[in-house]
């Protein structure tokens, strides 16, 4: 029955795109910067360019399907789902930050 079917998410909805997207944005923008210094800039091993350059559109995409998930979590009113994606979003913009920081050093010392 379509009468059962709201247009907003439901609060199990949001909870578990919460639980899905939040560790996929962090642990992408967490590992970016050492896998692009130990792969990219600074190879580690013989073919390590070459897994690098393979690794990070697959973080990127996990970092894309997951800012998806949390856009999801917000909505019109303030509850503590929208509390918790919009902490994650802080913490993404500080490790965002952070990571363009170390990233133009370590290119600054080439």
């Amino acid at each position: 029955m379509l009468t059962s079917m709201k247009a907003e998410p439901t609060w199990r909805a949001r909870e578990t795109a919460l639980i899905c997207g939040a560790p996929m944005v962090l642990f992408s923008g967490l590992a970016f910067v050492p896998l692009a210094v130990s792969l990219i800039l600074e190879p580690a091993f013989p073919h390590a360019r070459i897994f690098g350059v393979v690794l990070i559109p697959v973080m990127g995409s996990a970092m894309a399907f997951g800012l998806g998930r949390l856009a999801y979590c917000f909505r019109r009113d303030f509850d503590v789902i929208t509390l918790f994606a919009g902490g994650t979003m802080v913490a993404l913009i500080v490790i965002s930050m952070c990571s363009g920081v170390i990233l133009a050093s370590v290119i600054a010392n080439f």
